[in-house]
């Protein structure tokens, strides 16, 4: 049963089966607000609304490896998997400031949901501004809001085929893939035997995939990050992009962001939100929380006080240097232009700063959690878990720091994306 949605109403999903991706794309999204600060209020009570949903199955995600159909179906109903996406395709297209506060806030309520949200946010809003037309129209036709997942990093090779290229890969960490319709994978093309150094991506259908079941793993076990491949797999030159060089085509400023710029926000965030909610955590129960021969609470600890107030000014001040550097980038984008190197490497830095602290600030709330805190249902337990797992992402990976360093010395062919 389906409802036609106006600005603040919630789409209406009843009567769709569990995993049923294709009947919930049918149903489409809400239309949002336009003006910035009432979209902002209307997606943060949007948030409000799902919670008790996203919280009800952190328990369930994690066993079963993926996303638990219900949060499924409570984060796309309310436009939450489509946050990027450009207006003129039916999403909001929150410019980076806004994502990074509402990423956060998804992060700080359920982990797992907050990094499938910007996976797939992200994932569907590069197929709608970059690809072309015509690819385009078979992706979001029918006015329909598909849900896209994947993996950019170029793991495919490619040789060129009358009107297409011709791929096989093997690709890590397709996040939202069990409830996305789409697979975005970036691959090189092979001339004179050699990968090229384009870095193109390109967009099929998830049934054309195969999926490994490896997602066994320590931290960010809901997310369904799983392998997947293509063996010579013929992708229509209307289905792929080039990731360095192609101008949106659609969308407004947030897509000149560039690499690492456009993503830098996604992980940004969810590294803020899952700290904060580890914090705020440990301050919750340090009140009437009691450690082996103590016979008062934690809170009365001076070491405990020292460190909550250090670990709140240093999750505020990887907040601010992630706004800093998105405002900075932002100037650029206005003008229709990408960030130049120096933005692109602040950009990345203090995205990986921000993943640098949440973990200190996790680890801190989770050691003073004791042994109450290691418990696999445990909210600090699956802070730790999930933001030490977050960390192993290449975007945050600490040679962002090396490449700034790089840059301030004045060398050459420094790589934002080294």
């Amino acid at each position: 049963m389906t409802s036609t949605a106006s600005a603040g109403t919630i789409v209406d999903t009843e009567g769709i089966a569990p995993g049923d991706v294709t009947a919930l794309e049918s149903c489409g999204v809400p239309e949002l607000p336009a003006e910035r600060e009432t979209l902002r209020q209307h997606l943060l009570d949007a948030i409000a609304r799902v919670r008790p949903t996203l919280e009800a199955d952190a328990e369930a995600n994690d066993a079963s490896e993926t996303l638990a159909w219900p949060s499924v179906e409570a984060l796309y109903r309310e436009g939450l998997l489509s946050l990027k996406v450009p207006r003129e395709l039916g999403g909001p297209e929150v410019d980076p400031l806004l994502y990074l506060e509402l990423i956060d806030e998804l992060s700080y309520v359920n982990s797992s949901a907050g990094w499938c949200a910007f996976i797939n946010s992200t994932s569907t809003a590069l197929i709608g501004a970059f690809v072309p037309d015509a690819g385009v129209d078979r992706v979001f036709g029918a006015g329909k809001m598909p849900i896209a997942s994947g993996a950019l990093i170029p793991r495919g090779v490619a040789t060129p085929v009358d009107g297409g290229w011709q791929v096989s890969g093997r690709w890590p960490f397709a996040s939202g893939a069990a409830h996305s319709s789409w697979m975005l994978a970036g691959f090189r093309i092979v001339r004179d035997d050699q990968p090229g150094p384009e870095h193109m991506i390109m967009a099929c259908p998830v049934d054309d995939v195969q999926f490994l079941d490896n997602w066994q793993v320590m931290g960010l076990q809901g997310t369904g990050s799983r392998d997947f491949v293509l063996t010579d797999y013929l992708v229509p030159d209307d289905m792929a992009f080039d990731l360095l060089t192609t101008d949106p085509r659609k969308g407004g400023p947030m897509f000149w962001m560039g690499r690492p710029g456009f993503v830098t926000p996604d992980h940004a965030a969810f590294a803020l939100g899952v700290a904060r909610r580890a914090l705020d955590e440990i301050a919750l129960q340090a009140g009437s929380y009691q450690r082996g021969y103590l016979t008062s609470p934690i809170a009365l600890r001076g070491a405990l006080q020292h460190d909550l107030g250090k670990c709140d000014q240093q999750l505020r001040a990887a907040r601010a240097l992630c706004r800093e550097a998105l405002e900075d980038a932002w100037e650029f984008c206005l003008r229709h232009e990408r960030p130049d190197l120096e933005r692109q490497l602040r950009l990345r830095g203090a995205c990986v700063f921000a993943t640098d602290v949440a973990c200190q600030v996790a680890t801190t709330a989770f050691r003073y959690g004791g042994g109450n805190a290691i418990y696999n249902d445990r909210v600090l337990q699956r802070c730790m878990r999930d933001i030490n797992a977050a960390a192993q992402h290449f975007m945050v990976n600490t040679s962002a720091y090396d490449n700034l360093g790089q840059f301030r010395l004045g060398m050459t062919g420094v790589n934002a994306m080294g």
